[in-house]
């Protein structure tokens, strides 16, 4: 397997778009058995089941399921049947099958960049035709892998207006779900990409973005791993974030990593470490159900 990454990435990484050539992509792991196979073995409980509406102005919101009483066959029915995306976080972690996959990738990244790649998690995506993801940002840093199918992703520039800090802060205080304020306007100012398997790319950190799948079931990989200013940048916006809350100031992203940045992702250490902050939880309750036999394969438990 490999991943190659550009010439000079290691000048031009954490401030632009950079792409990569793979042939993971070839991987058995990822057509109908292999996925329905990864999906039996991965811990149920932690499945991402989401389905979005339509994008449109302002703050789009996404619903959450579950999928208890399916097999992972039924479930990859149900995605190319539905409007349904899956997010199987630290796959590699729960389905050793995918560790040599997220070795080669993370491996490829701190070769090309010169970087120190820390807290590796390597999800599965898989998701329906046509399905589209809000337009939001990430915390971690983010490499993306199309394994199967075809996609678009819209990447617009880190700028205050477009993602204003105190959403970020929410995000990073696991207040929120990653959904920004969105604007039509804003794809004037955006980048777009078409990704097909065999291909791959990461971005700055706290970049916002949109995706559309095209009319087919995609696969893909969703690659979050720090480095050490991306963990300092993080954890800047987490005392940020204490900040606004508790005194008048209105703190704002700084893209240079000095000695404030330093000072405070010290302190926001320190203030988890008393607060004994545990993993994420979503802080979206779960109103629906994976169900094979509705048109839409959803099925609402409440109302």
């Amino acid at each position: 397997m490999y991943v190659n990454w550009p010439d000079h990435s290691d000048t031009h990484f954490g401030s632009e778009v950079l792409l990569a050539q793979q042939n993971v992509s070839m991987s058995d792991l990822f057509e109908d058995d292999g996925l329905a196979h990864l999906l039996d073995h991965y811990p149920r409980e932690k499945l991402g089941i989401w389905t979005f509406g339509e994008e449109s102005e302002g703050l789009n919101s996404s619903l959450r399921g579950r999928a208890s009483k399916l097999s992972g066959k039924e479930i990859i029915d149900a995605v190319k049947r539905g409007q349904i995306w899956l997010n199987m976080r630290q796959a590699s972690v729960d389905v050793p099958e995918l560790m040599p996959i997220a070795d080669t990738i993370f491996d490829s990244l701190q070769d090309a960049t010169g970087r120190k790649i820390r807290k590796r998690d390597l999800s599965v995506l898989i998701s329906s035709p046509n399905v589209q993801v809000h337009y939001h940002l990430d915390i971690p840093m983010v490499a993306l892998f199309q394994m199967r199918g075809e996609k678009r992703i819209w990447m617009y520039p880190r700028e205050e207006r477009l993602a204003p800090s105190d959403y970020i802060e929410d995000i990073v205080h696991m207040k929120r779900e990653e959904e920004l304020p969105y604007r039509k306007a804003y794809d004037d100012e955006a980048t777009v990409y078409t990704l097909r398997p065999g291909m791959g790319l990461t971005w700055p950190q706290f970049m916002p973005h949109r995706v559309q799948n095209a009319n087919c079931m995609n696969v893909s990989l969703s690659s979050e791993y720090q480095t050490l200013n991306s963990f300092v940048q993080a954890n800047a916006m987490y005392t940020n974030g204490l900040l606004r809350s508790a005194t008048p100031l209105s703190p704002a992203l700084n893209d240079n990593v000095g000695p404030v940045s330093v000072a405070k992702a010290a302190f926001a250490r320190a203030h988890k470490a008393v607060a004994r902050r545990g993993p994420r939880v979503s802080p979206t309750p779960v109103t629906f159900e994976l169900d094979t036999t509705r048109e839409n394969c959803v099925r609402q438990l409440y109302g």
